[in-house]
């Protein structure tokens, strides 16, 4: 390919990336939808779009029969991974495989190595106690997230947790992939392209895009080295891993290959770290912001450590915050009302997969009230929508944790995870991350917002994920207080 030739085809994913990052304010499309008179609207030629909480769980139902809309299936090129699997028959073989991995049973028995690194980011996090660094709890939660499902990936962690200042990420690269994603509905081309570019043309017309080809090629290597057996890492851990077992498992060879492996592998460390990161991101703002909040968590994890000693036949007195969360499992802190709130709240706040992610049913019509909507048809909501709902969340934008305390019924309107046969994958693992972080971080320190406010963690902008306004620097803090090594009652 000419350098002339190149040139072209690196201004036009130039110039469609532009438009993308300066034209993808929410407001442009999920807001004008809530105008519109009706719940049932059409959207485009072909695709249907439905606003109403009650009809999610009818549309994402567990029922197999229904497919994913290829136009959306393919915005990450004509990749082989689970999530970009339109059929609904070739998705639950790859799905099954994959979610046996992240079964209860298998996270519990992977517990132990998350609580290992939240322990490890405890201890950096310490370094800033009474100092005048400033720490961005944002990358901290982006180390800790990659860290956590690269070691349950590959047996190998990336090591960001090491990074001084945690200044290593994978944050960039993959939210230049979902943007790209967003630009390749439309000029699905454009992987294609990528992937045959020449490195030194991406390096001199658009070196943002080096960490996509360079991800793409170090995910692929993953695989590679695992299946050949120079990754034997595995064997000095405690817990399986997630490709040395599927390279191990009943899926046939065609489903085996390294290029099959490598999107899959793309899809695992994308959904493991994005939206697990963005939650406990969002947890920390409104925790710190508001003191009577942190302080009602607070006061409920030193309950929960005061029972703990008693069960352990060990004096209240003699337990530290970091023997407490030694003998804590993500179980027994699910039981926690008010923890719970915090989670379910930052999860909620945090949106997930915000945008519409349209099905098709191929063998009967569907029926939404009055009206019949013919198979193959595709139809689609936005998750969003039912979870800023006003008549499901009366003062949707508020972080309110006692909200959830003894009202079950609104966890069926909880859809940050999505629902029914594709919903999301890893919901035991990011639980458990998010549960037990949490309780660590906010159990034992104090922060103090740095040149920090709401609009850090709201939504301003949505492809696949959300972010917040393209200058955000992250939530900030200072480490005011550090109470590992005090006893809990003090």
């Amino acid at each position: 390919m000419g350098e002339f030739n190149v040139a072209i085809y690196v201004l036009i994913l130039i110039l469609g990336l532009l438009c993308l990052q300066y034209c993808s304010r929410t407001a442009l499309f999920p807001d004008l939808i809530t105008e519109l008179p009706g719940p049932i609207i059409r959207i485009s030629p072909t695709e249907l779009h439905i606003m109403d909480p009650e009809f999610f769980e009818t549309l994402y139902a567990r029922s197999p029969n229904l497919d994913k809309y290829d136009y959306f299936a393919r915005r990450f090129g004509h990749a082989s991974d689970t999530f970009s699997t339109s059929d609904h028959t070739l998705h639950r073989s790859r799905r099954k495989a994959l979610g046996l991995m992240f079964s209860v049973k298998r996270i519990d028995e992977f517990e132990p190595t998350v609580k290992e690194l939240i322990e490890k980011l405890c201890s950096v996090i310490a370094t800033y106690t009474e100092t005048d660094k400033i720490l961005s709890l944002s990358r901290a939660w982006m180390a800790l997230t990659t860290d956590i499902i690269t070691e349950y990936a590959f047996a190998r962690s990336y090591g960001h947790l090491d990074s001084p200042g945690f200044e290593e990420s994978l944050h960039d690269a993959m939210m230049t992939v979902d943007i790209t994603g967003n630009f390749a509905l439309h000029f699905p081309i454009i992987f294609p392209i990528l992937e045959r570019l020449p490195v030194w043309t991406v390096r001199k017309f658009k070196p943002v895009l080096l960490p996509v080809l360079g991800l793409r090629y170090d995910l692929a290597e993953q695989v590679k080295q695992i299946r050949e057996g120079t990754n034997a890492a595995y064997k000095e851990k405690g817990h399986a891993t997630i490709f040395h077992e599927l390279l191990n498992s009943n899926l046939p060879p065609a489903e085996k290959t390294d290029a099959r492996l490598g999107d899959e592998a793309q899809l695992v460390i994308a959904a493991g770290l994005l939206t697990t990161y963005w939650a406990l991101t969002v947890a920390s703002y409104y925790i710190i912001n508001d003191p009577h909040i942190h302080e009602a968590l607070r006061r409920e994890l030193e309950e929960d450590a005061k029972n703990a000693a008693q069960e352990s036949r060990q004096h209240s007195s003699e337990s530290t915050y970091k023997q407490y969360f030694a003998q804590l499992t993500w179980h027994r802190l699910q039981t926690l009302p008010y923890l719970s709130g915090c989670v379910y709240e930052a999860v909620r706040l945090s949106t997930g997969v915000p945008g519409r992610n349209p099905r098709i049913s191929q063998d009967k019509d569907l029926q939404y009230g009055p009206w019949t909507i013919p198979k193959g048809t595709p139809v689609s909501m936005y998750s969003m929508h039912v979870l800023m709902d006003e008549t499901v969340f009366p003062n949707p934008h508020k972080f309110d944790p006692n909200r959830w305390i003894d009202n079950p019924g609104l966890e069926r309107y909880f859809v940050a995870f999505g629902k029914g046969s594709r919903s999301c994958l890893g919901i035991n693992l990011a639980q458990a991350e998010i549960y037990l972080a949490l309780a660590a971080v906010f159990g034992r320190f104090t922060f103090q917002l740095h040149n920090t406010d709401v609009s850090d963690v709201q939504t301003a902008h949505t492809y696949l994920l959300p972010y917040p306004k393209w200058d955000s620097k992250g939530v900030r803090v200072k480490v005011v207080e550090d109470r590992t090594q005090q006893p809990i009652n003090q």
